[in-house]
């Protein structure tokens, strides 16, 4: 038991996210109630830990057998699919680059109801199943019968992961969240400039990748990359 929560502290640490804590500070920033942000976070925090133990009961160590790799395709369709994201991306970056001119419209300040940040709390929970660290728990986790066992290494994981949020959350609870939110208007303005940047190039790099790796397959009857 002890070596498994040491391993999922270092994967929680690992799959440090601060979105959520992002997610609760702009709904701050917009007016939202502190009861519905609470809401929000123990939503977030409760769904994903009781996520991770289903999986983990359910599923458990046989994840670790799946070969993922038969879910790729090879070949002429995998070329066709390389091809056909490359140039999504490549467009994608595009209108982002023709938008970066324009004047982005004034925000509006409007409230957001404590269902709605629940729902959108239980939408970021089921997004956990994305994250590498989080499968690495769930299997882990999966080889050990006692359920109360098992839920404790999720919740470690989950309020790791999520320690931003959780810091946060008791801002909140205590009511001084305000100088918090307002240092993250002021960070995000700095930052959500460069931030595009960095996303637009991103896009234009991997869809430049991928163009290029299919149309070698065409060319060659080889891919550039690795194949799994």
């Amino acid at each position: 038991m002890g070596a498994l929560l040491v391993t999922v502290l270092g994967l929680g640490i690992a799959g440090l996210d601060p979105a959520g804590a992002l997610i609760a500070a702009a709904a701050l920033t917009a007016g939202a109630r502190d009861r519905a942000v609470l809401l929000y976070g123990v939503v977030v925090l409760v769904g994903t830990a009781l996520l991770g133990t289903v999986l983990s009961l359910t599923l458990g160590a046989r994840l670790a057998s799946v070969d993922w790799s038969v879910l790729v395709p090879a070949g002429r369709v995998g070329a066709i699919l390389e091809i056909a994201v490359g140039a999504g991306l490549l467009a994608w970056a595009v209108v982002r680059l023709r938008r970066r001119g324009a004047r982005a419209p004034k925000p509006r300040r409007e409230r957001t109801g404590s269902l709605g940040l629940a729902g959108v709390g239980a939408l970021f929970a089921l997004s956990a199943a994305l994250d590498p660290t989080f499968i690495a728990v769930v299997v882990l986790a999966g080889r050990d019968a006692v359920v109360a066992e098992v839920a404790l290494a999720h919740a470690l994981w989950a309020g790791v992961s999520q320690a931003p949020l959780v810091l946060l959350l008791v801002a909140v609870a205590r009511g001084r969240h305000q100088r918090a939110v307002t240092w993250f208007g002021s960070w995000w303005s700095r930052v959500q400039p460069v931030v595009r940047r960095v996303v637009t190039a991103a896009l234009v790099l991997t869809g430049a990748v991928l163009l290029i790796d299919g149309g070698w397959w065409f060319a060659t009857g080889d891919y550039l990359l690795p194949e799994p």
